[in-house]
């Protein structure tokens, strides 16, 4: 691994400077190359800048610029669309290419070793290497006690994340793979460069250290910005690792302890907003997010950029919106079908000629009327991940200005829902899920069997939180349940597109109702390990390596 973990000679402060608000002013006009490492991880001033390099990395990916070819692996903001275009719900149009498409389709190029694998290998790795470079150097470095607590806690809690979705991304779920081969665990920056693979259990061991140290170091600490990682953010990640994990007494614990504090649910009026001015609005259920400036963006290959539902008057070209769109992504109808009339989520025109601004922003589902192609117009655009803009005024080819939500309360309630179901509390399990409801004007579940109730938690999770990178493949792999898409016929012309279908199990596209499939942990879920990896790293060897396909 040589190539990927290495030692960092420079730190990129200057950069850092102007990339985060949270850094210090005076340093934006100092030359990064004139600064030793040495200097820099000297204090905890200093240490605090890496820090900020390495938010950028985590949260807007690998230099913290990307393209529309990898925009599903940059950062964590790139791995809400990853996670989520993966599973049955979304689909990609053949507009533009890159990664959302490929992952639609499943292409080959996806996951193999020799393809698009290093993207989220390669980035989360540098996310691993700067941090333990700041834990390496904090103890020997000048700087008041708190200030060392709190770049522990936050360099703790990235290194856990990143170690998260390595495991989640390079081996089968946790239920079925424990003893199975893992991802490589480094925790200093002098560990060697070559080093073996760790079991799936030990790295899950690994997750869990990082992350609750870090929240008994962040216990005291109040975050400035939203973007960064304070206790609440740590637990909401530890409820994901013990929800995939299948610990579900820690789960409920954790999730509890972060809805209480973020319990006051989305209104209409806030659901309706598109979702990219939440911070910016004061959404109090908002637990993580990261807005995205003229100084810290990815361009145009942010989700908003992707989703195909800029409003009718602006046009259906690429530019024409708020924001430059490669107009992609599109829900199937299967999916507009989960929710029941009184439900605000799921309020759709039953207009299929000439939608106006006027019909389609009062709705969540629309059809894009306007547009030349028979089968896109049939399909629905969605309007939960999108930038109104101004109606049509001045525009701009970047994604200024943009809140992308990381994390919200709703997702915490509904762990509790699942983790109670799954403890055989299912009356409390039914109180939480009808307060989601409720919340959302949907009609209330009231199964109490078990195995019902928590397919209602399912289908609730896939009805609030898609397009946030927590249900798609990431529930598919660890419920251990098999992707099934439908296509498109005479009397569903809004099912998937068969260029969705063609690369899964069982597509006849002369079938009555063609269909495609992936069994539950196909390995095509999964990525292989990195071409690059493999022959850099003396520890390991083909034999390592995850089959392309198949369990």
């Amino acid at each position: 691994m040589n190539n990927i973990y290495k030692t960092l000679q420079f730190i990129p402060i200057a950069f850092c400077a102007i990339f985060f608000s949270g850094c210090n002013d005076q340093l934006t006009t100092e030359d990064a190359q004139k600064i030793s490492s040495n200097a820099v991880l000297s204090t905890t001033t200093g240490l605090d800048m890496v820090l900020n390099s390495a938010y950028s990395c985590l949260l807007l990916g690998d230099n913290g610029s990307s393209s529309q070819n990898d925009a599903c692996y940059a950062g964590l903001t790139g791995l809400l669309m990853h996670y989520d275009i993966g599973g049955a719900d979304i689909m990609s149009t053949t507009n533009y290419g890159g990664s959302p498409e490929s992952t639609y389709k499943y292409l080959a190029e996806r996951t193999m070793a020799s393809g698009n694998a290093d993207r989220i290998w390669t980035n989360m790795y540098k996310v691993i290497n700067q941090v333990n470079q700041i834990l390496d150097a904090l103890p020997e470095a000048s700087g008041e006690e708190y200030e060392k607590n709190e770049i522990k806690g936050q360099a703790l809690a990235m290194r856990g994340i990143a170690y998260f979705h390595l495991i989640m991304s390079y081996q089968q779920t946790y239920a079925i793979a424990k003893d199975k081969r893992g991802v490589i665990i480094r925790t200093s920056s002098s560990d060697d460069s070559n080093s073996a693979f760790s079991t799936v259990s030990a790295c899950y061991e690994q997750i869990i250290e990082d992350l609750t140290t870090a929240k008994s170091n962040l216990t005291k600490y109040e975050r400035e910005e939203k973007w960064k990682i304070n206790s609440e953010v740590v637990s909401g990640i530890l409820a994901r690792v013990y929800q995939v994990m299948g610990n579900w007494q820690n789960a409920l614990s954790e999730a509890t302890s972060v809805y209480t504090k973020y319990s006051a649910l989305m209104t209409q009026e806030e659901w309706y907003s598109g979702f990219d001015q939440l911070m910016a609005n004061g959404c109090k259920e908002l637990v993580w997010g990261v807005k995205f400036t003229n100084l810290s963006n990815i361009s145009s290959n942010v989700e908003f950029c992707f989703w195909y539902n800029q409003d009718p008057s602006y046009g259906e070209g690429m530019q024409d919106g708020p924001t430059y769109n490669f107009i992609n992504l599109l829900v199937d109808q299967k999916y507009v079908d989960l929710f029941d009339d009184t439900d605000f989520r799921g309020t759709k025109t039953s207009k299929t000629e000439n939608v106006t601004d006027a019909d389609e922003k009062g709705v969540m589902f629309w059809h894009r009327t306007a547009n030349g192609n028979a089968e896109t117009r049939a399909r629905w655009a969605y309007n939960k991940i999108k930038t109104y803009g101004d109606g049509g005024g001045a525009k701009q080819s970047h994604a200024y200005d943009i809140d992308i939500p990381l994390m919200r309360g709703s997702e915490m309630l509904l762990i509790m829902a699942e983790a109670e179901a799954n403890l055989g509390n299912t009356a409390q399990a039914l109180t939480h899920l009808n307060m989601l409801q409720s919340a959302r004007d949907a009609k209330l579940t009231t199964v109490t069997e078990k195995s019902a109730l928590l397919d209602n938690i399912y289908i609730e999770r896939r009805k609030e939180l898609l397009g946030e990178g927590v249900v798609g493949i990431y529930d598919l792999l660890r419920l251990q349940q098999p992707l099934v898409r439908y296509g498109a016929t005479a009397s569903n012309l809004a099912g998937h597109f068969s260029s969705g279908l063609a690369q899964l199990d069982g597509y006849n596209g002369a079938d009555a109702q063609p269909k495609g499939t992936l069994l539950s942990n196909d390995y095509r879920f999964i990525m292989q390990i990195p071409q690059l990896e493999l022959a850099n790293n003396e520890s390991i060897s083909n034999s390592d390596q995850n089959p392309f396909s198949g369990q």
